[in-house]
């Protein structure tokens, strides 16, 4: 997708802007938690929509299905970071219990301990999150929770560059907007507005790049089965 085409396409279609409002809204609602779940939930219809090759996204409606979506995507998404917290739980919380009782030595351990805790959750998150992106588009494409666990699929996704370029240009997006939250009171203001517009745009290139690794893979299949007919 031409770089054009990737920022603008939350604004296709004569709603985008009673869409990014109601959006917006929700997550800066996000302290109640329900209101989050309608992000998720859209969030995989951006996602389904994109699979079909809509060039419009999609509009709020429909909000039981929103909803029933959104807690979904957000079991699956709290699934795949559970190996990370406990990564956390078990360094940092370690570290800090050696700091407060270990004496002068312990302190030294647990301060290093805790940047290296710090170190390998954030890591951790990482690789996670990466996979747990895939995890959500092929419980999107499939329509089945279990979709979310093929690890066979999800490993071959991760792993090529098809998708992995789009997801590290979302990361990009989300990068950009973390900027604006750094513009005193305008900024606060914006945050939530920009930041769903910027997880439509994530959810549009992960939906094309999981689509464009699957066909990546699929061409590599057919051509060892034709190679293995000759």
């Amino acid at each position: 997708m031409e770089f054009n085409e990737i920022v603008t396409y939350p604004t296709q279609g004569e709603d985008w802007l009673k869409t990014t409002l109601i959006g917006g809204a929700l997550i800066f609602l996000g302290f109640l938690f329900i209101p989050l779940l309608f992000v998720y939930g859209y969030i995989v219809r951006v996602i389904r929509g994109s699979l079909a090759n809509d060039s419009v996204p999609p509009a709020f409606d429909d909000w039981g299905e929103l909803l029933v979506d959104g807690v979904q995507a957000w079991i699956i998404s709290v699934v795949y970071l559970i190996v990370p917290l406990i990564v956390a739980a078990i360094t940092v919380g370690g570290s800090f219990t050696a700091i407060a009782t270990g004496g002068e030595v312990g302190a030294v351990v647990g301060t290093s301990s805790l940047i290296l805790g710090f170190t390998a959750s954030a890591l951790l998150s990482l690789v996670f999150a990466y996979l747990a992106v895939i995890a959500l588009v092929n419980f999107t494409r499939e329509g089945r929770f279990g979709a979310a666990f093929e690890f066979d699929l999800i490993k071959t996704v991760a792993l090529d560059r098809e998708y992995a370029i789009p997801w590290l240009v979302s990361v990009g997006v989300f990068i950009a907007v973390s900027l604006v939250g750094m513009i005193p009171f305008l900024g606060w203001v914006l945050t939530p507005f920009v930041t769903f517009y910027a997880a439509i745009i994530a959810g549009n290139l992960w939906a094309n790049g999981f689509a464009q690794a699957m066909e990546s893979v699929d061409g590599v299949a057919q051509l060892g089965e034709e190679e293995a007919l000759v």
